[in-house]
């Protein structure tokens, strides 16, 4: 799991009729628990300049979001030392969305199955290596393309020993 999950959307210059349609559609999408919905909202009004808690905030803030950035940075240049691997720096989230070049013999092979060729790559990737990863097909992506989505949350320790165990597995 991922930790909590909440979200906010926010709606400028619209039509108070269309504001409220787009409204009712949202809300029977996706809706978060409440202590989701309590954290989005801490999310949004973090404490002010001046207030008790600030420096701490900011301080905790800093920290969180530079580990992030070190494990996927860390992630992302374990991913491009792999063949037919190429991955791009993430720039706001934790994801990383690295392209994969598949064989042909492994497309033949994922619709024999029934499967996109990602679908397939992820897969093996959990079976061989106890790496869970998001297929891109999942996500859309141009055809031809293949893409997995990989999260970089994990404590740098760990994502040492995934980007250990991925390299492992490609080379074999």
């Amino acid at each position: 799991m991922c930790g909590k999950r909440g979200g906010y959307f926010e709606m400028l210059g619209f039509d108070e009729a269309v504001m409220a349609e787009i409204y009712k559609a949202m809300s029977i999408s996706l809706c978060s628990n409440v202590t989701g919905q309590i954290m989005t909202g801490l999310m949004v009004t973090p404490p002010k300049l001046g207030e008790p808690s600030y420096a701490t905030y900011m301080a905790e803030r800093d920290e969180i979001l530079a580990s992030l950035k070190r494990r996927a940075a860390k992630l992302v240049a374990a991913l491009n030392e792999l063949e037919g691997v190429s991955c791009c720096a993430p720039t706001g989230a934790m994801y990383a969305f690295p392209t994969i070049s598949v064989p042909p013999k492994a497309i033949a092979q994922a619709k024999t199955e029934g499967v996109a060729p990602d679908f397939l790559y992820c897969r093996e990737l959990l079976r061989n290596a106890g790496l869970c990863s998001v297929p891109g097909s999942g996500f859309g992506q141009r055809d031809g393309t293949f893409h997995f989505r990989y999260v970089a949350i994990a404590t740098a320790v760990t994502v040492a020993v995934a980007i250990a165990i991925a390299v492992a597995v490609a080379r074999n």
